[in-house]
């Protein structure tokens, strides 16, 4: 509709669109929870196609959906949200045009240093930092926080 041109064949679009389509039909007689998820954390290439009023289930207290600037800017185009603007506007104005792909990452980030640093087996030079880290992230377990309980990877590490 834009009238963008592509150095692709239309075959290959036209294969893309085939396999988008079979994955909405294969999606179509699933109403879980998780296909819900999965079809709002998608929704860059869905447009009109999803019902923008269920995709609101899914944002998070910071405004975004998945902690995901692209799905964020994506639900916002299509189902205007205030919160879901200020979450943009925020990494806008502290990355500049280049945002990272998921924020906030602090305790997963945080988790995976000290992960690391046990795995070097250097882990006792930095005592006081770990159990910094740790006592934060176990007070945010104790909160539910979204950052570790809404990513099973952190949410594992966390555990761990």
């Amino acid at each position: 509709g834009m009238d963008l041109e592509f150095p692709v064949r239309q075959t290959n679009v036209d294969r893309l669109l085939h396999l988008r389509e079979i994955e909405l039909e294969r999606e179509a007689g699933d109403h879980s929870y998780g296909r819900k998820a999965y079809m709002a954390y998608v929704t860059e290439g869905l447009g009109n196609l999803l019902e923008w009023d269920e995709i609101m289930m899914f944002q998070r207290k910071n405004g975004s959906f998945f902690n995901c600037p692209s799905t964020t800017a994506a639900t916002l185009v299509n189902h205007y949200n205030d919160k879901a603007l200020q979450y943009l506007n925020c990494l806008v104005s502290k990355f500049g045009s280049a945002v990272p792909t998921v924020y906030p990452l602090n305790i997963y980030c945080q988790l995976s240093w000290v992960d690391a640093l046990e795995k070097m087996g250097i882990s006792q030079y930095f005592v006081s930092e770990i159990k910094s880290i740790l006592d934060t992230t176990y007070v945010s377990w104790l909160e539910r926080d979204e950052e570790i309980m809404l990513d099973i990877t952190t949410c594992a590490m966390a555990f761990r």
